[in-house]
């Protein structure tokens, strides 16, 4: 019998046999245990090699390259710049794409979004934790990339919205010339509170972290969800709250723990954070599209996506849940999205979303 082949394009793989290998194979040797699948899949990996870092076209010819070797489904292009590039090409050949983006501009009847963040829901949260903590003025750093001009424009409506003013911006690239020089400039108009919008590699190479140690500013902090690059290193972000995706409270995710160490004797990648769960609910997710797939194609495994409802999810809260239908691929629903803090070199859940009137 030939085995189901599903495709895996991007950054956040480490290759055959590496962590996050073991937790996609973990899900779908579960799903054959339970007698949910019953016919052998086979994965094939590619390296995307993409935007931001690498080029468009890696990106597409990775993922032309998984569907010539006969994949009928692709998880990958996670990051929005490779969204925005491939999603076009997943609905011109028919093969469905699951990403996690946060941008809106990813969409189509093969696009699914089990988003690693979301541009309008961070900026909103983000909002919701100043107003909560009575930060009212506050400076920004905005950040020129497809997720940092996405998170401003929601940013900007949501604090109208709710009374908050943005007092200072500061907008900067990936790759700024001067960070402390732009820090120093929000630092001098005294706000209640600093809001870092865009991708997270300012934070993720340390760079955020040693402007503000040269300029010993230590004020009230929040990022989106650039936050979870703190697998890079806690150390990176002390002190900054952002949206992060892991509840230790979810039972699920200490049972996910459990049985990962049980497999294969020893923790997953870099753990505790919440890339782990939500690579796993990306294979729970193709695990359940394939069992409800009509046909074994990539036109059969997009209904069976569109199909799924209230799968129990390991990412976000405990009443967080998977579904999904036609025209309606933004596959999380519930908090999803969360408050974590990384403080005295480790993570801490910081709450949920409150709501108010």
């Amino acid at each position: 019998m030939d085995a189901i082949k599903i495709g895996w394009l991007g950054s956040a793989l480490d290759g055959p046999g590496g962590g996050y290998d073991k937790i996609h194979r973990m899900a779908f040797d579960e799903a054959t245990e339970k007698g949910l699948l019953d016919r052998p899949v086979e994965f094939v990996l590619h390296p995307e090699n993409g935007l931001p870092q690498g080029s468009a076209k890696n990106a597409t010819d990775g993922f032309r390259w998984l569907v010539e070797e006969g994949c009928i489904g692709v998880a990958g292009a996670y990051s929005s710049d490779n969204a925005i590039t491939v999603g076009p090409l997943a609905n011109e050949l028919h093969v469905p794409l699951i990403s996690w983006c946060g941008t809106e501009q990813f969409h189509g009847d093969y696009n699914f979004r089990l988003g690693n963040g979301d541009c309008g829901g961070d900026a909103t949260l983000i909002v919701a934790w100043l107003k909560r903590h009575g930060h009212e003025r506050v400076a920004v750093l905005s950040e020129i990339s497809p997720n940092g001009e996405e998170y401003f424009r929601y940013f900007r409506q949501e604090c109208r919205r709710r009374g908050i003013a943005v007092a200072a911006v500061e907008t900067v690239s990936q790759t700024p010339a001067d960070l402390t020089a732009n820090l120093r400039n929000l630092r001098q108009i005294e706000p209640d509170a600093l809001v870092y919008m865009g991708y997270g590699m300012l934070a993720a190479k340390g760079l955020l972290r040693a402007s503000l140690d040269e300029l010993d500013w230590d004020p009230p902090r929040i990022m989106t969800t650039a936050f979870m690059f703190y697998l890079m290193g806690f150390e990176k972000f002390e002190g900054w709250v952002g949206i992060d995706q892991l509840d230790p409270q979810n039972p699920l995710v200490q049972n996910f723990h459990q049985r990962f160490v049980e497999r294969y004797g020893q923790d997953p990648p870099l753990w505790p954070n919440a890339v782990p769960v939500l690579a796993y609910d990306t294979a729970r997710v193709l695990v359940e599209g394939l069992l409800r797939a009509p046909i074994l194609s990539g036109e059969g495994l997009k209904a069976g996506l569109e199909r799924i409802r209230f799968m129990p999810s390991t990412t976000g809260s405990a009443h967080t849940h998977i579904a999904c239908s036609p025209h309606e691929h933004g596959m999380f629903r519930g908090d999803w999205l969360l408050y974590g803090r990384v403080q005295n070199n480790a993570l801490e859940f910081e709450g949920l979303f409150e709501p108010w009137e």
